[in-house]
């Protein structure tokens, strides 16, 4: 008979007797793994939204769901199909509520915040030229709910084009 340590008993099983794996405890295991990699909660390739008109054409590649926490790039392009005077770039401001903006390249010529929007002005664009601009930012914890909004390509004052973009942020 096997002396076993003091509160252990045989019925306890060893390391390579009674026990085994459970069924339904790896199934949970791969459900978790399947719906992490499936990009549901997060993390998933950055879908790219496009827009266009006979003025200009505008792009924006940005993810549309976000974890609190989570690092997120975001890629807008615009090319000018007429002249442009004043090319500004305008983010709702409730698209960036408890983020963190780490860098933009390249720095716009100025800033401003004007009617609940980030306005970024790059100057004069010509027929054919392009804006490309990369924002690079983190989404603060405290963050939990959806934002949607109109990023706009504008001349000046005046919008040019515009894309609708929703952002969802969960735990």
């Amino acid at each position: 008979m096997a002396t076993y340590p003091q509160g252990i008993e045989e019925r306890h099983g060893t390391a390579h007797g009674n026990r085994h794996a459970s069924w339904w405890r790896l199934g949970i295991l791969a459900l978790a793994l399947g719906v992490a990699l499936s990009g549901f909660l997060g993390g998933a390739p950055a879908p790219t939204l496009r827009a266009a008109n006979h003025a200009a054409s505008l792009a924006v590649t940005t993810p549309d769901r976000l974890r609190n926490g989570m690092f997120f790039e975001t890629r807008i392009s615009a090319v000018a199909k007429r002249p442009i005077e004043d090319a500004v770039i305008a983010i709702p401001a409730g698209m960036w509520r408890d983020a963190t903006i780490n860098t933009m390249i390249p720095a716009p010529a100025e800033e401003a915040f004007v009617d609940g929007e980030f306005r970024f002005h790059f100057g004069a664009l010509g027929v054919g030229e392009k804006i490309g601009f990369k924002i690079d930012g983190q989404m603060n914890p405290p963050r939990f709910s959806s934002s949607s909004g109109r990023i706009r390509l504008l001349d000046g004052e005046r919008e040019v084009v515009a894309l609708p973009v929703t952002l969802k942020v969960i735990p």
